[in-house]
């Protein structure tokens, strides 16, 4: 079976959802002309990726006007949307993909690896998400998952199609840390690497927007672009800059899913030794600080 699927590399207005849900219905009317299967947008395009205590306020249920307008843009167009956006569930918050269509909300997908100091906006999800579709099963992931090879390692040999939502950023030359060049060499490397390695088709959708907020040591931050559609490995169709834009391409799904060896996800990334140490930073002592900083903020917010 072939299909087409559409990239939409938005830039985002962070918290401006009329000018977000207009843009993005757009790019997704524009992809549907062009025959588009599924449109997928990117991680958090509602309520635009940033790193302020806004991701709170702008927070919405699964049942809220962003899932509603996109159900009934899906159903009039007869299209397959993915994407994220920040989901208040019950005492919770979360990034939260999705996958609608014509007829409704067929699954989602929580972020698992939240990364850094994101953790002081949303929760970890705690589980993979694999949707029953007309093209098959379809795994969904969102950027930082990408690092983990033991989240890649539960889709293999169970999915024909991935499809990965992203706000990766442009870490700026003027850090001068090792790890932060070899971070932008994978937003590039690993969508092609998730494909080759579990033999699928592989459709990763990053965002363009300039985001609001600050990362430690780095600053603000633009996403990154460099959207790709991926084969088995191969590029078929990307986005070499972060300007908005649609890329499409048509892949062809395994009628099963390929038989992978669980040892293709040993040694997932290598680090030197003199990344590990900021990674550790990144990874672990924020994440640490930032959990405390969500736990002290969240019950405000849930008052609201």
């Amino acid at each position: 079976m072939e299909i087409k699927i559409a990239c939409l590399q938005m830039a985002s207005k962070p918290y401006d959802w009329d000018y977000n849900i207009e843009t993005a219905s757009n790019m997704i009317k524009d992809a549907s002309e062009s025959g588009a299967d599924i449109a997928l947008l990117p991680e958090a395009f509602i309520p635009g990726y940033s790193l302020t205590k806004d991701n709170f306020r702008y927070a919405e249920p699964l049942e809220g006007k962003t899932i509603s307008e996109l159900k009934k843009l899906a159903k009039k167009l007869n299209i397959y949307i993915s994407g994220s956006f920040i989901e208040k569930k019950e005492k919770n918050f979360y990034n939260t993909m999705f996958f609608l269509g014509s007829e409704g909300l067929l699954g989602v997908y929580r972020k698992n690896y939240v990364y850094s100091i994101e953790n002081k906006y949303w929760k970890r999800g705690k589980d993979v998400s694999i949707i029953d579709s007309e093209f098959g099963k379809i795994g969904l992931g969102i950027c930082a998952d990408m690092h983990y090879g033991k989240l890649w390692k539960q889709y293999a040999s169970k999915v024909n199609l991935i499809l990965i939502c992203s706000a990766w950023p442009n870490i700026p030359d003027k850090v001068k840390f090792k790890f932060a060049k070899h971070e932008n060499e994978l937003c590039r490397n690993l969508p092609v690497k998730i494909s080759n390695t579990l033999q699928v088709p592989v459709a990763y959708c990053n965002a363009a927007q300039t985001c609001k907020g600050k990362y430690p040591f780095v600053g603000s931050i633009n996403c990154a672009g460099f959207s790709k559609i991926v084969d088995k490995g191969k590029i078929i169709k990307s986005i070499d800059s972060r300007v908005e834009d649609i890329i499409q391409a048509t892949v062809k799904i395994h009628d099963k899913p390929p038989k992978i060896d669980p040892d293709e996800f040993k040694n997932w990334i290598n680090y030197s030794f003199t990344e590990k140490i900021p990674k550790f930073i990144f990874e672990k002592l924020f994440r640490y600080y930032s959990h405390l900083s969500y736990k002290w903020n969240k019950g405000k917010f849930l008052k609201d």
